[in-house]
């Protein structure tokens, strides 16, 4: 079992490119993206970075190569096998948890 965590300033973010959002989020990220905003950004930016934290060992990943989508309860979920993710925001912050079990 390995863990990755991540935090983001948010501010970081506010202002990035629409370039920087095409290399970090999926197709399918991007759409949600323009309905939720900078909070959404944070957390998938976080969350991608916890995982490629928790997997340093064993993969060679791209931010596009991992796809954080949420389930019907709104809990996000990560289209690799075998990781299970947390992520939550705070005024300033997002944090994010990734547990990769195998």
């Amino acid at each position: 079992m390995n863990i990755g965590c991540d935090i983001v300033e948010n501010k970081r973010l506010k202002n990035k490119s629409s370039r920087f959002v095409e290399l970090i989020l999926t197709k399918k990220e991007q759409q949600e993206y323009k309905d939720k905003g900078l909070p959404y950004l944070c957390g998938r930016f976080a969350a991608k970075e916890a995982i490629m934290k928790a997997l340093s060992n064993t993969q060679q990943l791209n931010f596009l190569d991992i796809e954080i989508l949420n389930d019907k309860n709104g809990q996000p979920i990560c289209n690799l096998p075998n990781i299970a993710i947390s992520i939550s925001h705070e005024k300033n912050y997002t944090i994010a948890t990734a547990l990769f079990y195998h």
